[in-house]
């Protein structure tokens, strides 16, 4: 699979061109990654699913920043954990703040932690946080920057079913269903949300809708990786990241 094969290539760095401009939006891109207890028992080529997953963000991360001073130059990530330590956002300084940009790094400048794994799964915490903050990030650029923005896009990675802080089973998500639905209706908001052996496929269905949810077969986490990749790009509706997680199978 070429994750790229859907992004145009440009080549000015993202540095030289001003915040303030009428010819590009700034995107805000909201990835939440599941952490809980069963990425560090389930098991992929032999390693803990979250060894495997920080080796994969080793390799994927320099991808990113590279596509940050191309195709996704205008993209600003906020990257929000769930699972070990609860709800953690994990980006930029590791505050969760949008006013001065702190919770959100340019795609150019994207790093991570080393991510652990234990703990509940409080996926419907983490989803809440992550729309406050890229609402709250919208109407700062908006506000203080004069610059225009697009549609908040909001890509959720789970193998598990949504829990309470205390790991009991929890149906807040049926509410938060409801808010996504607003969310899609008045603010453009996109949903990818990718679920891996373990997830809860209603859950995940309920909050990314049909069309927005897809199901891996297995625990392929480069491949994973390159979806969000994929999912991150500009103009990629949910019929291309089929194709691509799907092929032939269609």
């Amino acid at each position: 699979m070429n994750p790229f094969a859907l992004f145009q290539d440009e080549s000015e760095e993202p540095d030289a061109i001003p915040f303030v401009t009428d010819t590009h939006r700034r995107r805000f891109v909201a990835l939440l990654i599941d952490t809980s207890w069963s990425m560090a028992a389930t098991q992929s080529n032999g390693m803990r699913a979250i060894d495997v997953l920080n080796q994969e963000l080793t390799r994927w991360l320099p991808t990113v920043r590279a596509e940050g001073r191309g195709a996704l130059r205008d993209v600003e990530f906020v990257v929000v954990t769930f699972g070990a330590g609860g709800v953690r956002v994990v980006s930029g300084d590791g505050t969760a703040s949008a006013a001065d940009g702190a919770a959100f790094v340019p795609a150019s400048r994207l790093d991570l932690p080393t991510l652990t794994a234990g703990g509940a799964t409080p996926m419907v915490a983490a989803v809440e946080l992550a729309l406050d903050l890229v609402e709250q990030r919208r109407q700062h650029v908006q506000t203080v920057h004069a610059q225009q923005t697009g549609g908040p896009r909001l890509i959720l990675v789970s193998d598990g079913t949504p829990t309470d802080d205390e790991g009991n089973p929890t149906d807040d998500w049926r509410p938060l269903a409801r808010r996504l639905e607003q969310w899609r209706s008045t603010r453009r908001l996109q949903m990818f949300a990718f679920g891996v052996p373990g997830v809860d496929d209603e859950v995940m269905r309920a909050l990314a809708t049909p069309s927005g949810y897809f199901a891996l077969a297995d625990l392929d986490l480069r491949k994973l990786l390159d979806l969000i990749l994929v999912a991150t790009s500009d103009h990629v509706d949910f019929d291309q990241v089929r194709s691509q997680v799907y092929g032939d199978d269609l």
